[in-house]
């Protein structure tokens, strides 16, 4: 497989980070290497906003719960007093 890469002076410090990532000196395995673990990457993070938006809507529930419960003893307090 040939990859060109134009202007490799404008790359050149995101392609050593991406070698120095992927552990490897060569620029093709470098570039597969950082492919592979963007997709990775992705999915990960696909997964952590699932769970992400899952415990915000738990809290909001939570929080609405606990606005229920000090307004219920609120009124319970009137009510007694």
């Amino acid at each position: 497989m040939a990859i060109t890469i134009r202007d490799i002076d404008q790359h050149y410090y995101m392609i050593e980070a991406l070698k120095s990532l992927t552990e490897t000196n060569v620029t093709t395995k470098a570039l597969i290497k950082g492919g592979y673990l963007a997709v990775e990457i992705g999915e990960k993070l696909e997964k952590e906003t699932i769970l992400r938006l899952k415990a915000e809507t738990e809290l909001a529930e939570l929080k609405e719960k606990i606005a229920f419960f000090i307004q219920s003893k609120e009124a319970l307090l009137k009510s007694i007093g």
